[in-house]
């Protein structure tokens, strides 16, 4: 298929989770690809090393909520390099929206920001007095992986329960988890939780928890007793449903150990763990999924299967009262099996719940017409064709701080395959503080890439602007 002509731009990609960012990162990687730009996708990791080697003429954040992500940021705009904003999450708990608006950072060092939906949009436009060019509404680019355009990515269930010694004829329940930070809980003096309160005091999130006269210290044991609560109901809920199969898909920032030796102690054969599964292949071979306050929620309406909060850890000042009205709540154990076995039992969505879950998607995810990411990609490329060249291959950026060395060093990891924090030399780990299988490498790249070859419209002409 003939290329759009378009003046070549160098767009670097920074993903921060593998499990949660890169796929559809790949797939606007193949769209600016095919409208003639060389793109790079890497880690969030070593992006300043990455970026001083491969000297791009955009780099493309994921978020501008840190001061290291803004004085990147402002580094790269000094240097003449464009800077755009794909948020990672654009639909963000009730108490943190002003969050998402940038209270706390400095969008004026974003020169393109592609907000999920035009309420988000609205708030950051109207904090900073920014028009719809800087700030449109392109939607939720990892939503197009529900929609049939995509259908060729998704595993199919057969293969699905294959992986994990699953029989795809019997029902599936899936427990998306979501306590993060569920591992602090009693570590008040530690390193780790010292850093982490550090960082939500510098994103804002200290703040925020202030104005609901929440302690930022409660939130760890809010997660423990969650996780233990819900946990409990679940597990009570296969061994009461032998004949059915359960799966837990963990958050990708979540501590895995707790899980495992849960599903030892319980015994229960019909349990099985998949945290490094896509989550739109595992809610693809599930009939009822369970969750808490979870994004993966809103994504199992996408295909109208009925979802269940788990309820079970009242928490006030931080209830989510919008999100839950799109599920059934289960607030103990018999509560929890009783809905799942009325959905197995055939009961389905009701279709006044099923319009609520529309109109809540179109809120704060935006359109679902499987064209998000062929959207975000034609964004970035009318923002740069306007824009035009502002760099040489070879114009300094003497603010990234990188030596020589260390660009090649980054970019012989890149080109080898080895993680940006693993030696070159001894080939062992020099931090291993980050979430489970979080860093990318360009394998990781290439496997997603050939996976989303099939999808047409990241190759499609019609409705993108173009020199003629």
């Amino acid at each position: 298929m003939k290329r759009i002509k378009s003046q070549a731009m160098r767009i670097h990609l920074l993903c921060d989770h593998k499990w949660r960012d890169l796929p559809n990162l790949a797939a606007l990687k193949l769209r600016l690809e095919f409208l003639g730009h060389r793109v790079l996708l890497s880690t969030t990791k070593d992006a300043r090393a990455m970026i001083a080697a491969f000297r791009p003429d955009c780099v493309v954040f994921n978020h501008l909520f840190s001061a290291a992500n803004r004085e990147l940021a402002r580094t790269l705009q000094q240097g003449g390099v464009g800077v755009v904003v794909l948020p990672t999450e654009g639909a963000v708990r009730p108490e943190l929206l002003t969050l998402s608006a940038g209270e706390f950072s400095d969008y004026r060092v974003a020169d393109l920001i592609l907000a999920w939906s035009e309420t988000s949009a609205k708030d950051i436009r109207d904090r900073w007095g920014f028009d719809h060019d800087r700030v449109p509404a392109a939607g939720c680019t990892r939503f197009d992986f529900y929609h049939p355009a995509f259908a060729s990515v998704i595993v199919p269930r057969e293969r699905f329960c294959a992986t994990y010694d699953l029989d795809p004829t019997r029902p599936i329940v899936t427990w998306a988890t979501q306590y993060g930070y569920a591992h602090l809980n009693g570590d008040a003096g530690s390193p780790q939780m010292a850093q982490w309160l550090r960082e939500l005091d510098e994103i804002g999130v200290t703040t925020c928890y202030g104005r609901i006269g929440m302690d930022p210290l409660r939130i760890p044991g809010i997660h423990a007793n969650g996780r233990a609560a819900a946990a409990q109901a679940f597990f009570a809920l296969a061994k009461a449903m032998p004949d059915v199969q359960f799966l837990i898909k963990p958050h990708p920032i979540e501590e895995l150990e707790f899980y495992r030796g849960r599903i030892v102690e319980a015994g229960c054969e019909n349990i099985r763990f998949c945290p490094s599964t896509y989550i739109w292949d595992v809610l693809n071979a599930t009939d009822v999924q369970l969750h808490r306050h979870c994004t993966t929620a809103v994504e199992t309406w996408l295909w109208r299967k009925p979802t269940i909060e788990l309820g079970m850890d009242p928490s006030p000042g931080l209830n989510w009262f919008d999100r839950e009205e799109g599920s059934d709540m289960a607030r103990d154990t018999d509560e929890l099996i009783a809905l799942v076995a009325a959905y197995l039992d055939g009961a389905e969505v009701d279709a006044e719940r099923q319009a609520y879950r529309d109109a809540y998607v179109e809120k704060w995810f935006g359109t679902m017409d499987g064209r998000r990411c062929k959207t975000a990609g034609d964004l970035i490329d009318d923002f740069l064709r306007k824009r035009g060249k502002r760099r040489g291959l070879f114009h300094p950026m003497p603010g990234l701080r990188v030596s020589m060395k260390g660009a090649l060093t980054a970019a012989a990891r890149y080109r080898l395959g080895v993680l940006p924090d693993v030696s070159l030399v001894r080939r062992h780990r020099k931090s291993t503080v980050v979430a489970h299988d979080k860093l990318i490498l360009r394998g990781d790249v290439a496997a997603y890439e050939s996976r989303l070859r099939g999808v047409a419209n990241l190759h499609d002409t019609k409705g993108t602007s173009r020199d003629d």
